[in-house]
C-alpha cells in the first residue's frame, strides 16, 4: 500500500527530466526497502503526527499477538503502551526533539505484558518538513526475566547469612558479598582485586585446595583464615570450579560458614573430656583402694564371725542355767507386742482419719489447684501420722466428728477459711460453723486461745 501510494504521487509528479529508467530503479529500490522492512524481526510501525497508526509490519503483530493489521491500524500509537500517559509523552518528545530512545512496558492482545526497547524518530521530507512518525521495536521480555531472574539471585546472594566469594582461577576475588565483608572486618573495596592468599592462615593449604578445585572441580571441608585484625577465623569452606556452557574453567566460586564458636565449643569438650577421664583414672585408683580395705574388712569380718559361733556355743551351755532371764524375756516381748499393736492402731486410725478421705475426694475429681491442694494436705498428715495429735482429736472425750476433724487438721496446716471453704467445697459459713464447734469441744469458748497454736500444741 506505502509502495503504490508512492508510484501514483510519482506517474501524476512525472515529467520529461528524469528518465524511465530512472524511475523504475527508484521504484526497484523503494520495493526494497519495503520488503526490507516488512521482514524485519524487529517491530516498525508508522503513525501520523496525530499519533495514529498508518503502517505495522509483520514482527510488530506477532509481537503485540495480532492476527491482521486492522487489528492495529487506524488506532493511536499509545495502543501498544501499558499506560496511556507514558505513551503520549514519549509521542510528544518525539514530536517537540525529533527522536526517543528507551525501553518501555507494554500490553499484548491478551493482556499479558511485553517489554520492549523503543528507538522513535520524526520521518521529515527532503525540505525538513515533518510527514510522520516511524518506532523501531525490539521484544526485550526475555531478557528483562533473565535480568529479573538474575537480579534475584545476587540479591540471594548478596543476603546470604554464609560468606560468598567469587574469584579468578588465580584466586584474585572479583565479588564477595556483605556476609563476607562482615567476617573478615573490612570494606568491600578493600578486597576485591586482592589475592586470596591474604585471607588466610597457611598459604600451602590454600594452594592445594585451589589445585584440588581446578582439577577436581569442587572441595569441601574446614580451613583456617585470617580477619582484617590478624585473628584466626575456622571456616567450613565450600570451593567450587565454575564453567561456562562448553565446559571451559570460567572463575571460582567459594562460600564459609563461620565456626569458630563450634570449634571453641569442641577444643572446650574435649578438655572437659581429657579432665574427666583423669578424674575417672583416679577414682579408678580410689575404688581399686577401696575394694582393697574393703576385702581386709571382709576378711576380718570372718574371723569376728567365727569367734561368735563359738561363743554362741559357748552361751547355748550357759543357756539351760538362763531360765529366770527367759522368763523375764517373754514377759518383754509380750509388752513388745502389745505396744507394736497399739501404734498400729494409732496408724490406722490415722490413716483412716485424715488420709483416706482425701484419697477419695482425689478418685472423683479431675486435676486442678483443688487436687494438688489436697496433695498438700495428704503430704502434711503423712508427716504427722506417727504423732498422737488426730488420736486426740478423735477420742472419746472430744467426740469430734470425721468433718470436725478435718476442718482441725487444715487449721492446723495454715488455711484460711476461705480457702478451707474452696478445698472442702461449703461455704465460708460453714467453716465458721465447725470453728465454733471445735472450739467448744476443746473448751476454748470465750478464750482468747488462738486456735491454730492450740491444735498444733496438741500434736
Amino acid at each position: 500500500m506505502v509502495l503504490q501510494n508512492f508510484t501514483n504521487s510519482l506517474t501524476r509528479d512525472y515529467d520529461d527530466t528524469m528518465s524511465v529508467a530512472a524511475i523504475k530503479q527508484l521504484l526497484q529500490e523503494m520495493r526494497l526497502k519495503d520488503f526490507a522492512i516488512e521482514s524485519s524481526i524487529n517491530g516498525v510501525a508508522f503513525s501520523d503526527l496525530e499519533g495514529t497508526v498508518t503502517y505495522v509490519n509483520a514482527a510488530c503483530l506477532r509481537m503485540y499477538g495480532c492476527e491482521n493489521r486492522d487489528e492495529i491500524l487506524g488506532k493511536r500509537a499509545d495502543f501498544f503502551a501499558k499506560s496511556p500517559q507514558e505513551g503520549l509523552e514519549i509521542m510528544h518528545h518525539v514530536l517537540e526533539h525529533g527522536f526517543w530512545e528507551g525501553e518501555s512496558e507494554g500490553v499484548r492482545k491478551n493482556q499479558t505484558p511485553i517489554f520492549v526497547h523503543l528507538s522513535a524518530f520524526l520521518v521529515t521530507d527532503a525540505k525538513g518538513t515533518a510527514q510522520c512518525m516511524m518506532c523501531s521495536v525490539i521484544d526485550i521480555t526475555e531478557r528483562k526475566k533473565i535480568e529479573e531472574k538474575m537480579r534475584l539471585k545476587d540479591f540471594a546472594v548478596e543476603s546470604s547469612i554464609n560468606a560468598i566469594g567469587l574469584s579468578d582461577l588465580k584466586g584474585n576475588f572479583t565479588y564477595v558479598n556483605a556476609a563476607f565483608v562482615r567476617m573478615w572486618g573490612g570494606k568491600r573495596e578493600e578486597i576485591l582485586g586482592q589475592s586470596v592468599f591474604k585471607f588466610v592462615a597457611s598459604k600451602a593449604e590454600a594452594e592445594q585446595i585451589i589445585q584440588r578445585v581446578l582439577i577436581e572441580g569442587s572441595w569441601f571441608g574446614e580451613s583456617t583464615g585470617r580477619n582484617k585484625e590478624g585473628q584466626l577465623v575456622h571456616v567450613e569452606l565450600s570451593a567450587n570450579l565454575v564453567t561456562n556452557r562448553d565446559g571451559d574453567p570460567v572463575c571460582l566460586y567459594t562460600s564459609f560458614v563461620d565456626i569458630s564458636e563450634r570449634k571453641k565449643a569442641e577444643e572446650a569438650l574435649n578438655k572437659a573430656k581429657q579432665e574427666l577421664e583423669v578424674k575417672v583414672e583416679e577414682r579408678t585408683r580410689s575404688l581399686l583402694i577401696a575394694n582393697e580395705q574393703l576385702r581386709l574388712e571382709i576378711d576380718e569380718r570372718k574371723q569376728a564371725e567365727e569367734q561368735l559361733r563359738l561363743k554362741e556355743q559357748e552361751l547355748q551351755l550357759k543357756a539351760r542355767h538362763l531360765g529366770d532371764v527367759n522368763t523375764a524375756l517373754k514377759v518383754l516381748l509380750k509388752q513388745r507386742e502389745n505396744d507394736r499393736g497399739e501404734v498400729e492402731d494409732k496408724i490406722l486410725s490415722n490413716v483412716k482419719d485424715l488420709i483416706m478421705p482425701y484419697i477419695h475426694e482425689l478418685a472423683n475429681t479431675s486435676l486442678n489447684s483443688r487436687q494438688k491442694a489436697y496433695l498438700d494436705v495428704i503430704d502434711t498428715n503423712l508427716e504427722h501420722i506417727i504423732s498422737p495429735f488426730a488420736k486426740r482429736l478423735s477420742g472419746k472425750s472430744l467426740s469430734l466428728t470425721p468433718t470436725q476433724i478435718k476442718v482441725a487438721e487444715l487449721i492446723k496446716s495454715g488455711k484460711s477459711t476461705k480457702e478451707i471453704a474452696a478445698m472442702m467445697n461449703i461455704s465460708d459459713r460453714a467453716v465458721e460453723f465447725h470453728r465454733n464447734n471445735i472450739r467448744e469441744k476443746l473448751g476454748l469458748k470465750n478464750k482468747k486461745v488462738n486456735l491454730q497454736s492450740y491444735l498444733l500444741s496438741l500434736a
